[in-house]
C-alpha cells in the first residue's frame, strides 16, 4: 500500500509540475493539490499509525491509557521512533507499526519499555526546537518523547503512569 501511495504522490506531483497550465484548469489544480495532501496523510498513517486494536492484539489485553508519541533517539542524527506508548501492567511499552508480511502475524512490535517504578520524575516542554513533549527521568538518564497532546494536557501522562495529577500550582 505504501508503494502505491508513494507512486500516486509522485505521479500527481509530476502532473502538476509538468502538464502545461493550458490543459489544467484552476479548479482541477486545486483538486489535485487537495488529493495530493490527502495522499500524504494516508502515507503517514500507513507508515506510523498504531491503532488501539493493534496494541490490544500484541499486548493481549485491553489498552486503557495510551499516547501516540515520537521517541527521540540517543543519536541526534537518527529519526524519531513513532508509535503508541501504552501502559502494560507495571511498565510503559512503546509499540511501533510492523512493515511488510510480518504485519499479518503481529501488527506492531515492542521497541522500547521501562518499569514505571523506575521513573523518578517527569518534565514537560520543548524536546526538539519545533516540538513540545515530555521527558521521563530515570536516575541519571532521561528519555524524551515528542507529544504535543501530552504537553498541553499533562494529566494524560500522569494518568498513563498511574500517578496522581498534581495541583496546577505544583505542576
Amino acid at each position: 500500500m505504501k508503494t502505491i501511495v508513494r507512486a500516486l504522490i509522485i505521479l500527481e506531483f509530476a502532473a502538476i509540475i509538468f502538464v502545461p497550465g493550458i490543459y489544467l484548469s484552476r479548479p482541477m489544480l486545486v483538486l489535485m493539490f487537495v488529493s495530493m495532501a490527502a495522499l500524504v496523510v494516508l502515507y503517514w498513517f500507513a507508515m506510523f499509525w498504531v491503532s488501539k486494536k493493534d496494541a490490544q492484539k500484541v499486548l493481549g489485553h485491553d489498552v486503557q491509557d495510551d499516547l501516540f508519541v515520537g521517541k527521540l533517539p540517543a543519536d541526534p542524527s537518527a529519526d524519531l521512533s513513532r508509535g503508541r506508548l501504552c501502559r502494560d501492567k507495571d511498565r510503559l511499552v512503546l509499540l511501533k507499526r510492523t512493515d511488510g508480511q510480518a504485519r499479518k502475524e503481529a501488527p506492531c512490535t515492542e521497541i522500547w519499555s521501562i518499569d514505571i517504578e523506575s521513573i523518578t520524575s517527569v518534565g514537560f516542554g520543548k524536546v526538539l526546537p519545533a516540538r513540545k513533549g515530555f521527558i521521563l527521568y530515570v536516575g541519571e538518564d532521561d528519555f524524551r518523547f515528542a507529544c504535543g497532546k501530552a504537553a498541553k494536557d499533562r494529566s494524560l501522562l500522569y494518568k498513563l503512569l498511574g500517578w496522581d495529577v498534581p495541583d496546577k500550582n505544583q505542576a
